[in-house]
């Protein structure tokens, strides 16, 4: 079985600011979850795919439309994993620390936090359950990269090989097989 992993093209949205309250880093990632992509040319080896599996979200579907013509299955279990500030402030943090604080939230499973990393680990397991007995022996899963991290991880442990990373490139196909 191969499984190819792309992260979804890279979003338009530019925040006006990099420092930033908890209110407006809510207000960054509403903006980012809406915003459009960049279309850019990625080398997924076309025709080469037997199906596509897409995040339901805007970014990851259009991705998805641009690079493969057969038809696609949308699935909100491969949407990103949530990200929101762990607490409200009036301080104002720079957004890469607001998002690794988020990062640090799910980890540890923050009260905060909308999905554990347990959750995860379950969604995750059931994504590859549902790929694996899909009836396809050649997937391409256009995603996020937190929720990419998650999945690569799960299968090397199945026994994939493939190339691990921190975090995935926006449009680079990463391949896994068994």
């Amino acid at each position: 079985m191969r499984i190819g992993l792309m992260r979804h093209f890279r979003v338009t949205y530019k925040p006006r600011q990099k420092w930033m309250t908890s209110r407006e880093f809510t207000q960054w990632v509403e903006h980012y979850n809406l915003s459009d992509i960049e279309a850019m040319s990625a080398d997924i080896r076309q025709g080469e795919w037997e199906a596509c599996f897409s995040s339901d979200s805007s970014r990851a579907c259009r991705t998805a439309e641009l690079v493969y013509r057969e038809k696609i299955v949308r699935l909100p279990e491969l949407r990103e994993i949530g990200i929101q500030s762990m607490f409200s402030t009036q301080l104002r943090l720079h957004v890469g620390i607001w998002l690794a604080l988020s990062r640090m939230a799910w980890y540890f499973s923050h009260k905060s936090h909308p999905e554990s990393r347990g959750d995860t680990h379950n969604r995750v397991s059931q994504v590859i359950d549902s790929l694996e007995g899909s009836g396809a022996s050649r997937i391409l899963v256009v995603s996020h990269g937190g929720f990419m991290r998650s999945l690569s991880k799960e299968l090397l442990r199945r026994g994939y090989r493939g190339s691990s990373f921190l975090k995935p490139a926006n449009g680079k196909l990463y391949i896994y097989e068994k």
